[in-house]
Parts: C-alpha cells; sequence; structure tokens
C-alpha cells in the first residue's frame, strides 16, 4: 500500500511539473527599451517619450488601439541569443504564443506606450520556473486583427488574404532574448537593458514596423522558371489541339 502511494505521489509530482507555468514581469518597460523614431516609410514598433510620429502614438484616451502586441516563445534555446526569426522560421512552427498580448495605450499621460491587455503585467508563460526558452515581441497595425491567431494566420497567407485588407498594415519583430521564469508573482522581467541571472531580457532600440509586402520572401528562381514552363506547357497543349 505504501509502495502505491508512493507511486502516485511521484506521479502527481511529474505531471504537475510537465504543466507548470512560470511567471514573467512584462510591464516593466521604459524609454530605453523600445522607442519610437518615425518617417516616411518606417513607423514606430510602440512609442517612447519623446520624438515619435502619429503611427504608434494616440494622444487622446478615446482613441482606438493603433497597434497590438504578441510575446512569442521559441523552446529551441541553446545557451545564446538567436537571430531574429526570418519570415518562413516565424511561421514554421517553432515560434509559440505565450498568449500574453498588449496594445499601445490610449491612456492621458502615457498615450502610445504598451500596456498589457487585461493588466496582466505579472502573468504566467507557458514553461516552467527552471526552464529556460527564446522569447520575442511581435507588433501590428490593428487592421491586421486583434489577436496573434487571426493576424498569424493572415501573414502566413499573405498572397491570397492580402487583397482583402483595408488600408497599410505594418508588421513588426522585437531583437530576441531568452528568459527563465520566476516561480511567483511578480516575476521575471521580460524588457531590461542587460542579461542577469534570468537570462537577457528583450532589448529593442528603436524597432520599427515595415509595410508587409517588403517582409514577404520573393519565389525562388527554381519556382519562377517552374511556374513559366507550366504556363508554356499549357499554350503548347492548345496549340496542339487546335
Amino acid at each position: 500500500m505504501k509502495k502505491l502511494n508512493l507511486t502516485i505521489i511521484c506521479a502527481l509530482g511529474v505531471t504537475g511539473a510537465a504543466f507548470a507555468q512560470g511567471t514573467v514581469n512584462w510591464i516593466g518597460l521604459n524609454a530605453a527599451a523600445i522607442t519610437a523614431q518615425t518617417n516616411a516609410t518606417q513607423f514606430a514598433f510602440g512609442a517612447g517619450s519623446t520624438g515619435d510620429g502619429t503611427i504608434g502614438n494616440i494622444s487622446s484616451a478615446s482613441a482606438s488601439p493603433a497597434f497590438y502586441f504578441e510575446l512569442l516563445y521559441n523552446t529551441a534555446f541553446t545557451g545564446s541569443q538567436v537571430s531574429v526569426p526570418t519570415y518562413n522560421q516565424l511561421f514554421g512552427g517553432t515560434w509559440l504564443d505565450t498568449g500574453l498580448t498588449a496594445t499601445n495605450t490610449t491612456a492621458a499621460g502615457s498615450a502610445g506606450k504598451l500596456a498589457p491587455v487585461a493588466g496582466n503585467a505579472a502573468a504566467t508563460v507557458p514553461w516552467a520556473h527552471g526552464v529556460t526558452n527564446n522569447i520575442m515581441l511581435v507588433g501590428w497595425s490593428a487592421n491586421l486583427g486583434t489577436s496573434w491567431t487571426t493576424v498569424s494566420n493572415i501573414l502566413a497567407n499573405w498572397n491570397t488574404d492580402e487583397p482583402f485588407l483595408t488600408g497599410d498594415p505594418f508588421f513588426g519583430e522585437s531583437a530576441t532574448g531568452f528568459l527563465n521564469p520566476g516561480a511567483f508573482n511578480p516575476g521575471t522581467p521580460v524588457f531590461g537593458t542587460s542579461a542577469n541571472q534570468n537570462g537577457l531580457p528583450i532589448n529593442s532600440l528603436n524597432t520599427q514596423l515595415y509595410a508587409i509586402p517588403l517582409t514577404i520572401p520573393t519565389p525562388e528562381p527554381g519556382t519562377i522558371a517552374l511556374a513559366g514552363l507550366g504556363g508554356l506547357s499549357l499554350l503548347l497543349f492548345r496549340r496542339s489541339e487546335q
């Protein structure tokens, strides 16, 4: 009986560890982390205290958010910072959603700054304290959608979805970091300027949102050649019928 009880306790312990969640504090964002500098072709990824343009900065408390942000994670941590993912890597299934969303707040006095949705500054992530994963922030213009599920689906199928969008869409990625979350609230800070005992926080100076068409890779020469051959064969087939 004692052996059975011990087995049950061990099984519960393993199950708890497998589904444990660590805690992060991702409101600690200051002007040194993500700032906004805009011009005719680049648009703000968040907004700093000075120098920000009209895109990414909302001056009215009654205005709607212009941008949404999502914290993503990648489980292939190898001990150092990874490169910002390419288009194919981002939508290849290795960068996952933490479920943590933010907007550029409309609050008076801090308009344009990043604010977690539902005030979840101290929040849980899908991996446990003691485990380190890569992290990255993505941001997009509100006309693409209000959730990462919707937006990632649109971006992954950009060639077919783009004609149905209204207005100019914008999307951006922050620098990557890596994080061992805390065991209790308020948790490990997501943003910072240097590495610490918990990993490397996201520190993205002047990260920009770019027009979506500029981020989508062009087809490889082989793909274009195959498409051309396909069209040529159709023409030859039609001529042979005549």
